[in-house]
């Protein structure tokens, strides 16, 4: 069996949307499979559209709760409830390709393989910003490798990933410490495939497994952009995805001075917009690694946690930007979007 897990918070709007292209999957899978939503604790009316959905479904849809708040809490609620032998996950606002289902299992089944990524196409509500590269960034969240199957060495995207169950017996759970909060952006399925991959598991790419996901409004600001770079440089350090046997000065490796210094370079350099904008983000996430290492080696020597907090509010503030220290998400629309989209 294969199990679809699902996690949503408050996402009842965009969730219907979700359930519906569930409904339009490819009938020629020759496994049964079934879909788990995790409810991580709404206020709307995710549990009622849920059961409206499963009453009428030709498949099996499970609903569970999650009420500890946090993707990675709901993410692990969604492994243990899943009876499948192989895990597939998705979020609660993307559009699947019909033979999205299929191509997954038919990975699995032609490639020996602990995990498989699929591809995650944007879909615009307007048009792509002229200052944006989809390289190297996952504030738009994308993942497209080519036409053909390949095996990775960098983890899936969390928007479209699935694993085999024995993955998680043999290696464990997602990091809660490492999902979504307010002033950090989630890593844990990264996190994850890294763990894979470093165990010497292998994780291939399936071109054909697709699914849609909407580029919401909101994040078309470079402020966001550059307040997602800062977190994931965050993150990073506290998820330990660093040489643990680099030459460190003050708690901070030597080498992400010698990035920091070479993206700074690089930014002032350029004179292309999409170019020197991908060079700053490079700036902004080598400046929340270093933050992050330096923070944790004052808290290691005792420095109060209040000084802490106030170190850096300003620092590195652009016009239009954001000081370091501040990683507060914008707020994104909680109302349906306009009908006509464009896939790029």
């Amino acid at each position: 069996m294969i199990s679809i897990v699902v996690c949503t918070y408050n996402g009842s709007w965009k969730l219907e949307n979700t359930l519906a292209s569930f409904s339009r999957l490819s009938t020629a899978l020759e496994v049964p499979w079934e879909l788990v939503v995790v409810d991580n604790c709404s206020t709307d009316n995710t549990a009622h559209l849920v059961g409206q959905f499963a009453a009428k479904s030709r498949f099996s849809v499970r609903y569970v709760y999650e009420p500890e708040q946090g993707k990675s809490f709901a993410l692990n609620t969604g492994v243990q409830a899943a009876r499948g032998d192989l895990l597939a996950f998705t979020d609660d606002d993307v559009l699947v390709d019909q033979h999205w289902l299929t191509s997954l299992a038919r990975t699995f089944a032609q490639f020996d393989c602990i995990g498989v990524a699929g591809r995650v196409v944007p879909v615009w509500w307007e048009p792509k910003p002229e200052w944006l590269e989809l390289e190297d960034q996952q504030a738009v969240v994308h993942f497209e490798y080519g036409e053909e199957p390949r095996t990775l060495d960098f983890p899936p995207n969390g928007a479209n990933m699935a694993f085999r169950r024995i993955a998680f017996e043999k290696y464990g759970l997602f990091r809660v410490d490492l999902g979504k909060t307010k002033d950090a952006t989630g890593i844990e399925d990264r996190e994850f495939g890294v763990r894979l991959l470093t165990a010497g598991q292998r994780i291939v790419y399936a071109p054909k497994a697709v699914i849609y996901h909407p580029v919401e409004r909101g994040r078309l600001r470079k402020d966001y952009f550059l307040r997602w770079a800062y977190s994931i440089g965050r993150q990073l350090v506290r998820s330990g995805l660093w040489p643990e046997d680099a030459v460190r000065y003050f708690g901070i490796p030597r080498y992400l001075l010698g990035s920091l210094l070479t993206n700074c370079s690089r930014w002032a350099a350029a004179r292309e917009k999409k170019r020197r904008f991908q060079h700053l983000l490079h700036v902004y996430r080598d400046f929340g690694t270093i933050s992050e290492g330096w923070l944790n080696r004052a808290q290691q020597h005792g420095v109060p946690l209040s000084y802490l907090s106030s170190v850096g509010q300003t620092v590195g503030a652009e016009p239009g930007g954001i000081g370091l220290g501040q990683f507060e998400d914008f707020p994104v629309s909680t109302s349906p979007q306009p009908s006509h989209l464009t896939v790029q």
